[in-house]
């Protein structure tokens, strides 16, 4: 055999190996497939010979570099072959530590990094030096060289070679070992990419226990691999229980959790895999994600009765209605319009196996949000991606995770909730079924079942479960309280999570928001924010405020912003205040005395701390100050500035008498100033947006003004607000609009304030319009 006819020959038979391969790969499919790990090199994606380079990678012979790269295209150095070879063919990291130090070739220092892998590849017969006494580590491997190690790692006895070209024996036992395609040149450097390829065929070839070459053509009985990888097509597989089973496999195996995972893992794709402890711990889906498509069924097969149609349907995929050929044997009925599916291509680019599944996708809901106006629009968003529900959508909920599902609305989805939505051929979501995570009730507890029961329900109380008793955390069961109330908090897979009871103490925390108490049947107590949750103060709670006892059902809107609690008591669960400690942390005000080191501002002495000081006159100028305290009390900082306050202007009114100006006032978002002098205002008009600086009586000294009538008299159409929170006022048409800004007000024309739902589509407007061109007030024309 010439080499010319020995390259034809493998060629011929890799064309054959194609030919009867399924030709498959996989893109992500929820609820589908596998999630696959991420490639732990970043620069192998694209490589043929990926596969072999994630095999090798994981189990240590060939790694990457520390900067996560692989470098494919790096040719190897005969010292970095030798440790390649040396940890293929089973030996270990630790044995050729044993071995490192000085060698018998003259261009080899003892120091040198592998000397060690040397030593052990010489005396186990795996390479050679050359005659002169050297054994060149820094010079390229050949790929002839690389073959030469792999097939006398083998045991393949090889007839010294005819020709001229030593190697040519040794590349014809390593085609027929099925190592060598005759791909590359011989002669060339080996790259890292086809050493890996080499590499990993060496590994994967059978031999018997003495390590010698297993001919494919014999029996098999009693070979091993030194990596044994299992390959196959997948016929089955459960994503929830991680089993999988390969064609002509009696039984199935599970995937561990800790596997290794590259590409997604469905029927119809060719995967390989190896076994560590009875499971899967790694695992690559070989087959090409250009043979794999996923999308909806639209149609079923003969969509239209033409001739030809008989084997074709119609699907949505990547967001584009396509048509679908389909092999004999394969079949997509009426039935599964709207279903998920993944097709396996084969060579012809028809569909030669096919995957259904429920059009559904499950998650954790991030935002909830509608579009309301012309194009109203109700969106929810999970893991990552935004949905449209259809106008007929249904949302059902369930209270807990064992809860029976009960109709529901829209505005009862929140973030964080575990949802269940179903699409429609479109994508958009005809049904959600929400789960609340969260639950508060009273509990009961049995310490022998290692159970919570609440409503007839029954929970486990897991080893990972969170006890907690008045915020501190207990580990025995029998510390929680029969009939008490508790905070039951669920994982997405209904485990009970956390349960929480008892009194909640907390300290040094800031108030953020306050609403004030309403009296009435019922009663609507007060409640204040901290680190974003809502707390009632009962009308019975020990409230004290800056030292001095306050009634909780004096507390108003805001009253109690930016206040620093000293301490607080809650009840867990109903998160009702017991008992709460405040101090305000900011004090603003004008100075009325200054004394040393003390001043008062608002009645109140306060002493400036050490280094701090403050105008000398702070009790007679304009500027208003802010005083930041510590937590002694002292003033730790000081800001001082006139006193501004900004907005839309609602009327400006100048009186005169015999000529002269006896008074003037502005008002600003529903407040009146008086002004000291008229010459301040005379340039600020209605519907302006102004700032006015104010004297330490209130007094306007300075006003400025912006803004300009955009649209005049035009016609309202409607308000849209955007998912990204974003509004846009429509008018004349549904194609006119103009951003509105975030504070925008609606106003009447005579200054009075509106409500976004008594514009009405019959009402004439005037849009003015910031710096920013942002619409800050819609006046509504007189009706």
């Amino acid at each position: 055999m010439n080499l010319q006819n020995f390259k034809a020959r493998s060629a011929q038979d890799l064309k054959k190996i194609l030919a009867g391969a399924v030709l498959a790969g996989m893109l992500a499919v929820p609820n589908m497939g596998l999630a696959a790990t991420a490639l732990p090199l970043s620069d192998i994606a694209k490589n043929t010979n990926k596969d072999a380079i994630l095999k090798l990678n994981y189990a240590g012979v060939l790694k990457g570099y520390t900067d996560g790269t692989f470098r494919p295209d790096k040719e190897v150095t005969r010292a970095e072959f030798a440790k390649i070879a040396v940890l293929a063919m089973g030996y270990t990291d630790d044995q050729a530590n044993l071995l490192k130090g000085s060698t018998k070739f003259k261009d080899l220092p003892s120091s040198h990094w592998a000397t060690g892998y040397i030593n052990l590849a010489v005396s186990q017969g795996i390479i050679k030096g050359y005659p002169d006494g050297t054994f060149k580590p820094d010079s390229n491997v050949k790929i002839a060289e690389a073959l030469t190690v792999y097939v006398q790692g083998l045991k393949i006895n090889v007839n010294a070679s005819n020709t001229s070209e030593w190697y040519y024996p040794y590349l014809l036992a390593a085609d027929k070992a099925g190592i060598y395609d005759t791909k590359e040149t011989p002669t060339i450097p080996a790259k890292r990419d086809i050493v890996a390829k080499y590499t990993d065929r060496f590994m994967e070839t059978p031999v018997y226990a003495n390590g010698s070459y297993y001919d494919k053509d014999g029996n098999a009985d009693g070979t091993i691999k030194k990596l044994p990888v299992v390959k196959g097509t997948v016929t089955s597989y459960d994503k929830s229980s991680k089993k999988l089973k390969l064609a002509g496999q009696s039984g199935d195996i599970t995937i561990s959790d800790s596997a290794q995972v590259y590409g997604n893992v469905v029927v119809g794709a060719q995967v390989e895999y190896i076994v560590k402890s009875g499971k899967v711990s790694f695992l690559t889906v070989s087959t090409a994600e250009a043979n794999i498509v996923e999308g909806v069924v639209k149609t079923g097969l003969n969509f239209t009765t033409a001739v030809g149609d008989e084997k074709k349907f119609k699907a949505i995929v990547n967001g584009k209605e396509v048509v679908l050929e389909v092999e004999n044997g394969v079949s997509v009925s009426r039935s599964q319009i709207g279903q998920k599916f993944v097709a396996v291509m084969d060579e012809d680019g028809k569909v030669a196996s096919i995957t259904f599944s429920k059009n559904t996708t499950v998650g954790t809901v991030e935002k909830v949000s509608s579009v309301s106006g012309s194009n109203s629009k109700k969106e929810i968003k999970v893991d990552g991606t935004t949905y449209v529900l259809t106008t007929s959508a249904t949302v059902k909920e369930k209270a807990h995770p064992q809860a029976k599902e009960v109709s529901s609305s829209f505005s009862d989805i929140e973030k964080g909730d575990a949802v269940e939505l179903t699409m429609d051929v479109d994508g958009k979501v005809t049904a959600a079924t929400i789960t609340k995570l969260s639950v508060v009730e009273p509990i009961r507890v049995d310490t022998d079942e290692n159970m919570i029961s609440f409503d007839g329900y029954d929970y486990e109380v897991l080893e990972d479960t969170e006890l907690l008793v008045d915020e501190d955390e207990v580990s025995e069961l029998d510390d929680l309280k029969n009939n008490q109330v508790a905070i039951l908090t669920f994982d997405t897979n209904g485990n009970l999570k956390k349960i929480e009871q008892g009194v909640g103490v907390a300290s040094n925390k800031l108030i953020e928001d306050t609403t004030a108490y309403q009296a009435g049947n019922p009663e609507k107590l007060a409640t204040i924010k901290v680190e974003g949750k809502i707390y009632s103060i009962l009308t019975t709670a020990k409230l004290t405020v800056n030292e001095e006892s306050v009634s909780p059902t004096s507390i108003g809107t805001d009253d109690l912003n930016d206040y620093r609690i000293i301490t607080w008591k809650y009840n867990v669960g109903t998160k009702n205040i017991v008992e709460l400690t405040l101090e305000k942390q900011t004090v603003t005000g004008y100075v009325t005395k200054k004394s040393g080191d003390k001043i008062t501002v608002g009645g109140k002495v306060y002493q400036l701390a050490s280094g701090v000081t403050i105008d000398s006159d702070a009790a007679s100028n304009d500027k208003e100050y802010t005083l930041t305290l510590n937590n002694a009390g002292k003033v730790k900082a000081v800001t001082g500035a006139a006193r501004k306050v900004s907005g839309v202007v609602d009327s400006v009114e100048v009186r005169k008498e015999d000529g002269k100006v006896i008074s003037a006032i502005v008002e600003v978002n529903g407040k009146k100033y008086d002004v000291s002098d008229e010459d301040a205002i005379k340039d600020v008009d209605q519907f302006e947006y102004a700032t006015l600086t104010l004297n330490r009586d209130g007094d306007v000294t300075a006003a400025s003004a912006q803004g300009k009538k955009a649209q005049s008299d035009v016609k309202f159409v409607g308000i849209e607000s955007r998912v990204n929170g974003d509004k846009y006022v429509f008018f004349d048409d549904v194609s006119s609009s103009m951003k509105m800004a975030k504070d925008a007000q609606i106003k009447y024309y005579d200054g009075s304030e509106l409500d976004e739902d008594e514009i009405k589509t019959t009402d004439k407007v005037d849009l003015w319009t910031n710096a920013s061109g942002q619409v800050y007030v819609i006046v509504v024309a007189k009706r």
